[in-house]
């Protein structure tokens, strides 16, 4: 508030009240000044306060809240005092702090996701070699068996243009991953699925980009799902 002269004040209505943080503000009127030069009070500031706070709820019921409101000569903010944070910058605040709260939980649930495969993993290398030796031997040479037929089914569908393989890529027709481009999470199943890039095949083609479940991750390759869930958590 800006004086006018060295003397004494006096009160004129009190047109706004407001509680910050536990302690009562006032918005002062001051005799002879405009509502800009308003003042935000505390209690102890203020002589007959019952008698002027009596005065505003009479106002407030009988004209409303912004009884006081004129254009272009509007009071200060209690902001503008005792630097409360503005509604605009609260709502950024929380915003931000949401935003936080949802990368933590992404973060959580990949932890999650990892952990679960990584379990998988164990399960199966730890299966693999408590299996009797003749089994391990017959489960390479039916994997060499298998290698063997791949390579000829790859070298008959070059050759022979009848034989075409689908345009989407797919481990089940014998291509080899890329890289896992992105995951998402359907929101209505909770089902992650992945985005899977394809290496070109023998025919010079490239196949079309594949979303996946997790399960056909690791059905087929659970280390490239490792690898990827471990470098999103990096």
């Amino acid at each position: 508030m800006s004086k006018k002269k060295k003397g004494l004040y006096f009160i004129e209505k009190i047109l706004d009240y407001k509680q910050y943080q536990g302690q009562k503000y006032y918005l002062v009127k001051w005799q002879g000044y405009n509502n800009r030069d308003c003042t935000w009070e505390k209690p102890e500031k203020i002589p007959n306060l019952i008698e002027y706070f009596s005065e505003y709820e009479q106002n407030v019921k009988n004209l409303g809240s912004n009884f006081y409101s004129i254009e272009n000569d509007e009071p200060p903010l209690l902001e503008d005092f005792i630097g409360v944070p503005c509604q605009q910058k609260q709502t950024v605040l929380q915003q931000q702090q949401e935003q936080i709260k949802k990368l933590q939980d992404q973060v959580c649930s990949l932890k999650q996701e990892l952990n679960q495969v990584k379990k998988q993993y164990e399960d199966i290398i730890q299966l693999i070699q408590t299996l009797p030796q003749e089994k391990k031997v017959q489960q390479t040479n039916q994997q060499q068996d298998s290698e063997n037929i791949q390579d000829s089914i790859s070298e008959l569908s070059q050759k022979n243009t009848e034989v075409k393989l689908p345009n989407e890529g797919g481990f089940e027709y014998g291509d080899q991953l890329d890289k896992i481009g992105q995951a998402a999470q359907i929101k209505q199943t909770g089902i992650k699925m992945y985005y899977l890039l394809w290496q070109k095949r023998c025919n010079g083609m490239i196949p079309k980009n594949r979303w996946v479940s997790s399960e056909y991750l690791q059905k087929y390759d659970i280390k490239s799902l490792c690898y990827y869930l471990q470098k999103k958590l990096q």
